[in-house]
C-alpha cells in the first residue's frame, strides 16, 4: 500500500508495518481474499485520513477491522459463501476439497475464528485482538465453527 509521504507520519508507517498483515488476514478470513484485500485497503485509507484519532485508541487494529467490515458491505455479493475460497488459508493444499464450501457456509464470525486460529496459526488472544472481541467469544465461535465443519466433512465422507 502506498501513501503520500509528504506528510511526516513515520509513526503511521510503523503502525502499518506491524498491523497491516494482521488486519488483512482477519478481513480475508472473514470475507475471502478479494473482498478482504479491498476492505483492508479501505480500512488503511481511513486510518491514514484519521490517524490523529486512531493512534490514541487502545486497539486500533480491532477498530480498523470494524471499518473494514463496514467497507466490505459494498463489495459483498448476496451470498458471501459464493465468493469464499480456500486461498484464505495459509496452506490450502493441506485442506480437504470439501473444506472450501464448508468454510463458506460458516457464519462470518465462525469462519474468522477458524481461519485465523487454524489457518494463520494465531493464538486465540491474537485473533480476539484483531477482531476486537473477547477471547471467550473467539473460543465460542471457534468451537461452533469447528463442530460444524467436522459434522459437514464427516457427512460428506460418509462417516
Amino acid at each position: 500500500m502506498s501513501f503520500d509521504h509528504s506528510r511526516p507520519h513515520s509513526d503511521f508507517d510503523r503502525f502499518v508495518a506491524t498491523a497491516e498483515q494482521r488486519l488483512r488476514r482477519a478481513l480475508v478470513a472473514s470475507y475471502g481474499p478479494v473482498i478482504g484485500r479491498d476492505a483492508t485497503v479501505d480500512a488503511l485509507s481511513w486510518a491514514w485520513e484519521h490517524w490523529d484519532r486512531l493512534k490514541g485508541m487502545d486497539n486500533p487494529v480491532g477498530y480498523l477491522y470494524r471499518v473494514g467490515q463496514t467497507a466490505s458491505a459494498r463489495y459483498l455479493p448476496v451470498s458471501n459463501a459464493e465468493g469464499y475460497h480456500l486461498a484464505a488459508l495459509q496452506n490450502p493444499s493441506d485442506g480437504e476439497p470439501e473444506l472450501i464450501g464448508a468454510l463458506g457456509r460458516l457464519s462470518v464470525q465462525q469462519r474468522s475464528a477458524v481461519v485465523l486460529v487454524h489457518g494463520y496459526e494465531m493464538s486465540q488472544r491474537e485473533a480476539a485482538d484483531v477482531l476486537g472481541i473477547s477471547v471467550s467469544t473467539v473460543r465460542e465461535h471457534l468451537e461452533r465453527g469447528m463442530d460444524r465443519l467436522r459434522g459437514e466433512l464427516e457427512v460428506s465422507h460418509g462417516h
